[in-house]
């Protein structure tokens, strides 16, 4: 299209020119941060090509450039033309110099730019139009009948223009500094232009400012046209628009500018009819070769059905006799499997009943027949003895367009591991209904009891009704208070276990006439998910109450016999010191009444209580030897504790040691007072002996947990290595001069007939911690 055509258009980017193409223009856009130049278009590259590529470092550029005078005033309205201040657009003329040394005057506009995509910052967008009168001076000169000629070459482009239906419009090309084209100014549209591209007031305005996800395939094409010149027909999708358009875009103007033209129409509804076509015709296409297919016998498709399936297939045609009965059939195609069992390469055409002459007799070819004439598809299975062995063989068949298709699969393997599962779940039944332990299966989707195969304690309730379904926190409350955190570990080692692991576990429930009863769980995984989480365990739980109390009576045979040969050895050496010291003290409180000497008192009196415990500690000895059980009623912790100080504070008191009792109030539990009182001035003694005297500071502290009393004996004594602590319980092991190791030991069996666990915290050289735990009085736990 030639240069004369292009001048003027309805709506022109300036109306200040008539939009002629003469009015070619520098633009480029630069960061209101740093002045860097980020973009440009072709004119400005022609401008400046002697100093290309431009660099981003833009100080340097504006200086060489600009003239000197006009360099302030450029950057003074570069400030202004991004201030919040001042949205107006900036216009200025300041002299640029060219390529060829010479200064030429442009009017300078700035305004703001929102084009970049994913860039922060302010940017500015700036046209630099040419101030030059030559060009209307040219005109003048022309004379009166040129410049008349003129016009109405202009007004017949003006009027063709803004009478096509199609849009048109000019638009200037920007390309980044490594000429890649990125966005373009619309310079010039028609009254259609807005009707095809749904864009207000375009002119002046970037692609890029409309929509910045606009697509780049769309510059990369108008930026070929304005680099090589050469007009192209195209049609595509613009997402932004969401519409079709048939493009013809060309080179306008002089070769400075290679400003783009667009011819261009929305297609859309042409389009999408296309592709409604486009489909119909897929459609229609696929159900042509669907319905071909179905007409059309297909040798290679079915011997490739045939040959890869398990099953063996066979097809056969019917044949009639006489009076149109079906007297037999003969095989139309067969696959390799039916081959491979009659062991017969070629059957096709070959009779059915030549191959299975028992077919008539076991009912098969009867079943076959009524398919044919009735339609009616049937599925059976059939025994046959091949090679001694007995086989069975699942048959169906059904009719197809005067055929009988018919498929034989060999199921002898499914029904002996039918046969061999009946069996194992008939043995795992009797197993589990013949097994002492009661079986558990706990579910963790439902954290709920999914199978119990009996009742645990039928007296107690536990029936297999009751505990089936039971979560977790309900079985508890039944679970004695002392055994509840080691029974959790055992369900979190479970969850942590492999397949091979079985886990085990001791633990007390509540039994027959709401006594504890002790039971042993062996728990193992059961079932995981895909993941390889575990899923269900099952637990294996046996009652060991009546096992628990053998080994308590053999336990108890043993203590007696210990106890008997230390009473029998206590009572022989102690009961003559005991005398003798008895009668020293009646022999100088005699001594001292007849010379009338005062004696301390405190300490006769001392020597004589001393004395008359030790005779009262020999008598329990031996009435120890005669062990019997404990006798357990309701009584308090704190009063036992205080009688045991009682007894205690002799030694105490010659020991030079100050005590604390940090526990007021009443802490019931179910004991047997005297022999608990034994055990707990036990350790009170001990832990006298193990202070410095008049060093020595004994604490007693009593606490409530949830289910249990804990009572602390606490002292500042020498305390004890691991090697100690690990022995202490042990029979006739001491550490202590003259002492026989039994005093602890007999603490401990003492505090198990009380169902209370003895735990000992000690560092040398700072002290040692009793720490004894007894379950609450039932009455205290349920609020009575």
């Amino acid at each position: 299209m030639p240069d004369e055509i292009s001048t003027g258009a309805a709506h022109s980017l300036s109306s200040a020119f008539n939009g002629r193409d003469t009015q070619e223009f520098l633009l480029f856009i630069f960061s209101a941060e740093d002045l860097s130049i980020k973009a440009v278009n072709y004119r400005f590259l022609q401008y400046f090509k002697d100093s290309s590529p431009v660099k981003e470092d833009s100080d340097s550029f504006y200086r060489e450039k600009i003239h000197p005078e006009d360099y302030p005033v450029f950057l003074q309205l570069l400030k202004k033309s991004h201030t919040p201040s001042n949205p107006e657009e900036g216009t200025k003329i300041i002299r640029v110099k060219s390529a060829f040394g010479h200064w030429k005057c442009f009017q300078f506009i700035f305004r703001k730019y929102d084009g970049f995509k994913g860039r922060k910052g302010k940017y500015i967008l700036t046209l630099a139009k040419p101030v030059d009168n030559s060009s209307v001076k040219g005109r003048k000169d022309l004379g009166l009948e040129k410049e008349q000629l003129l016009q109405e070459s202009l007004n017949r482009y003006r009027i063709l223009v803004n009478s096509l239906d199609q849009g048109f419009g000019v638009v200037e090309m920007i390309f980044d500094l490594q000429k890649n084209p990125i966005d373009y100014l619309f310079v010039e549209v028609n009254p259609a232009f807005e009707k095809h591209t749904d864009l207000r007031n375009p002119l002046g305005q970037t692609m890029r400012e409309f929509y910045r996800d606009h697509e780049s395939h769309w510059f990369n094409t108008l930026g070929k046209v304005a680099f090589t010149g050469k007009a192209l027909r195209f049609e595509d999708y613009a997402v932004a628009h969401h519409r079709w358009f048939d493009v013809y875009a060309f080179p306008i103007g002089s070769s400075k500018s290679r400003k783009v033209a667009c011819l261009f129409s929305d297609i859309t509804p042409r389009k999408e009819a296309e592709e409604k076509l486009q489909r119909l015709n897929e459609d229609l296409e696929l159900k042509v070769k669907s319905r071909t297919h179905e007409l059309e016998e297909s040798n290679e498709l079915l011997q490739m059905v045939f040959d890869t399936v398990k099953q063996g297939i066979f097809v056969m045609k019917p044949l009639f006799g006489e009076n149109y009965d079906i007297v037999d059939f003969t095989y139309v195609r067969v696959n390799k499997i039916i081959n491979r069992y009659y062991n017969q390469p070629k059957m096709v055409g070959r009779s059915f009943l030549k191959y299975n002459p028992g077919a008539t007799e076991k009912g098969v070819f009867e079943a076959l027949k009524q398919t044919m004439l009735t339609g009616e598809s049937a599925n059976f299975e059939i025994e046959v003895d091949r090679n001694g062995k007995n086989n069975w063989f699942s048959i169906s068949s059904r009719r197809q367009k005067g055929l009988l298709i018919c498929s034989l699969e060999n199921i002898t393997r499914n029904k002996l591991k039918a046969q061999k599962l009946r069996e194992n779940s008939r043995f795992k039944k009797q197993l589990v209904e013949t097994s002492p332990d009661v079986i558990m299966i706990f579910n963790l989707y439902t954290e709920k009891i999914r199978y119990i195969n009996r009742d645990i304690s039928a007296e107690e309730g536990m029936t297999v009704e009751k505990i089936q379904g039971m979560s977790l926190p309900d079985i508890f409350p039944l679970i004695h208070p002392q055994d509840r955190q080691k029974t959790l570990g055992f369900h979190s080692g479970l969850l942590k276990s492999s397949d091979e692991d079985v886990l085990e576990v001791e633990f007390r429930l509540k039994g027959h006439e709401k006594k504890w009863e002790c039971y042993n769980a062996r728990g193992k995984v059961f079932m995981r998910n895909e993941k390889g989480n575990v899923v269900e365990y099952i637990v294996l739980l046996r009652n060991v109450q009546s096992q628990k109390m053998t080994q308590q009576a053999l336990i108890t045979a043993e203590k007696l016999s210990i106890k008997g040969e230390i009473a029998r050895t206590l009572a022989h050496e102690l009961r003559n010191p005991l005398a003798s010291i008895n009668m020293s003290v009646d022999i100088l409180e005699k001594l001292g009444r007849e010379s009338h000497t005062k004696m301390p008192k405190n300490y006769t009196d001392i020597i004589k209580r001393s004395t008359s415990t030790l005779n009262n500690l020999v008598t329990d000895l031996l009435t120890a030897s005669n062990y019997s059980q404990p006798k357990m009623t309701k009584c308090c912790l704190a009063r036992t504790t205080n009688k045991a100080l009682s007894h205690a504070k002799d030694r105490i008191y010659l020991t030079g040691v100050t005590f604390h009792k940090k526990y007021s109030g009443t802490y019931f539990i179910n004991a047997d007072e005297e022999k608990l009182q034994i055990a707990i001035l036990n350790i009170i003694v001990n832990a006298s002996e193990a202070m410095v005297p008049n060093e020595g500071k004994l604490t007693l502290s009593i606490k409530k947990r949830k289910n249990t009393y804990s009572l602390t004996i606490t002292d500042n004594g020498c305390g004890m290595v691991q090697e100690q602590l690990d022995r202490l319980f042990e029979s006739f092991y001491t550490r202590k001069p003259g002492g026989m190791g039994i005093g602890l030991c007999s603490v401990k069996n003492i505090l198990e007939d009380h169902d209370a666990t003895i735990e000992v915290q000690s560092v040398p050289n700072e002290g040692t911690s009793f720490i004894l735990t007894f379950p609450v009085h039932e009455d205290v736990k349920k609020g009575k």
